[in-house]
C-alpha cells in the first residue's frame, strides 16, 4: 500500500464526493489504485499528518530543554539559555531582516543565518541573508535550536514583517503552517 500521507488532490476529492453522493463509476485516470490506497490509509490512521513548512530543520519540541545548537562564545547551555536573546535587525540598505542572538551579560552578538540552521551549528562570518522576511515557525525553531527566548513583540515584529512581505498586508492573517504551535510559543516567550 501507498505509505506516502499526502493530502488527496482537488481532482481526487471531487471524484471521490461524487462517487459517494451519486455516481458510481470511477473515472481511473483521477482515483486509481495508488489514491484509493491514500485515503484507507488516511481513514485507518484517523488524523491527517500535519504539513510543515520547513521540514529540512531538526525535529525540536518547545521546552525540551536540551540546545541542538550551542554558540561558539558562549561557556554552557545554562548561560546561552539564562542570558541570551533573541532579536531582529533590519538593514537600512538591503531592507533584508537579520536575526540576532544577543548575550545582555557580555553584550555578545550572534547572527544566526539560514547557514547555521542548515549546517546545525554556529558559523560565524557568513554572508547567507534571510532576505526581507522569516516565517514565524522557523524563527521559533531558531529559538528552541538554540534554546533561548524572545519577547512578545519581537514576535509580533517577526509575524507582521512576514504578512506585509510574503502575503502582501501586515495585517492579514497568516495561515498556520507558517506559525509556531501555542506550546512553542508558550516556551519560548519572556
Amino acid at each position: 500500500m501507498n505509505e506516502n500521507m499526502a493530502l488527496l488532490s482537488q481532482k481526487e476529492i471531487d471524484t471521490l464526493v461524487s462517487f459517494l453522493t451519486q455516481e458510481r463509476k470511477i473515472d481511473s485516470g483521477v482515483l486509481d489504485q495508488d489514491s484509493i490506497d491514500k485515503l484507507i490509509s488516511l481513514l485507518r490512521s484517523g488524523t491527517l499528518q500535519k504539513l510543515q513548512f520547513d521540514s529540512r530543520l531538526p525535529k525540536t519540541h518547545g521546552g525540551s530543554g536540551t540546545a541542538i545548537l550551542i554558540l561558539d562564545g558562549e561557556d554552557n547551555l545554562k548561560g546561552q539559555q539564562e542570558f541570551c536573546r533573541l532579536e531582529t535587525e533590519i538593514d537600512l540598505e538591503t531592507d533584508y531582516i537579520h536575526i540576532i542572538c544577543i548575550n545582555y551579560k557580555t553584550n555578545t552578538r550572534y547572527e544566526m543565518t539560514p547557514t547555521c540552521l542548515e549546517q546545525v551549528r554556529y558559523v560565524s562570518d557568513d554572508d547567507v541573508e534571510w532576505g526581507y522576511a522569516i516565517p514565524p515557525l522557523t524563527f521559533d525553531k531558531v529559538a528552541n535550536l538554540l534554546q533561548v527566548k524572545y519577547t512578545k513583540a519581537t514576535f509580533d515584529f517577526i509575524c507582521e514583517r512576514f504578512a506585509e512581505k510574503m502575503l502582501g498586508n501586515k495585517t492579514c492573517s497568516i495561515p498556520s503552517i507558517y506559525m509556531p504551535s501555542a506550546n512553542d510559543l508558550i516556551q519560548h516567550l519572556v
